[in-house]
């Protein structure tokens, strides 16, 4: 796609989305409710949005989180079944390792899990803030990933497709660094079960999370069915 395509960009004419509201002519309100998220980037992903998918699926926790008055990772060790290592992993993170720190390291990692809570909290930064796969920030020493890729193999069992070790300098042990490689749709399906699990146990929790704070600027509001109707 060219510059030109996303600066002549115009919205496409829709009848709205169809909601019950519609026949009082009232508009649509689309809340943003834990399952209506997992719909929408379910939906994405299967319409190809993949950057769309991957960086609703990393926040969805955030929302959940919110709802529960817990935080982040706390969230997904409860419902996505992630252990939640706060370890310090400084020294899987150096740059320059002897072949038995890299041995070691392999050992540390599957100790406390290939991929855990801190490492999907990083993946989260990485994507929201820098929209990359790169993990950097103050919370870095918390995983053992310098990267933490993301691909799609066309099945929705297990979230980790690969992770390992690199090493530029081929025998010198310089520049470092264990990476992991995550399954897209792996991931959407272990948060949609999450989610489900979450809004099973109280299904009041479905909710936008201003809901119970008396606001009103809830969700996105859809006038278009009401403004073809004026037009006529």
């Amino acid at each position: 796609m060219s510059l030109t395509t996303i600066v002549d960009w115009e919205p496409t004419p829709s009848e709205g989305l169809k909601c019950s509201n519609n026949e009082y002519r009232l508009p649509t309100v689309v809340l943003r409710t834990p399952s209506r998220l997992v719909e929408e980037c379910e939906k994405a992903f299967d319409a190809g949005l993949l950057l769309a998918a991957l960086t609703l699926v990393v926040t969805i926790p955030d929302i959940c989180a919110n709802i529960d008055g817990t935080d982040y990772r706390t969230w997904c060790k409860e419902y996505l079944g992630l252990t939640s290592d706060k370890r310090d992993m400084t020294n899987e993170r150096k740059i320059e390792k002897l072949p038995d720190e890299i041995e070691k390291g392999f050992e540390t990692i599957e100790e406390r899990g290939i991929f855990t809570a801190s490492d999907l909290y990083q993946l989260r930064c990485a994507v929201i803030h820098a929209g990359s796969s790169v993990i950097e920030g103050g919370g870095k020493k918390y995983s053992p990933y310098k990267v933490i890729g993301v691909c799609v193999q066309g099945d929705t069992c297990g979230i980790i497709a690969r992770y390992g070790h690199r090493e530029i300098s081929l025998g010198s042990q310089r520049d470092c660094a264990f990476d992991c490689i995550v399954k897209l749709e792996g991931l959407i399906s272990l948060i949609a079960k999450g989610v489900c699990k979450f809004v099973e146990e109280d299904p009041s929790r479905d909710r936008e999370y201003s809901a119970e704070n008396g606001l009103f600027h809830q969700g996105v509001v859809d006038f278009r069915p009401l403004i073809k109707k004026k037009s006529h």
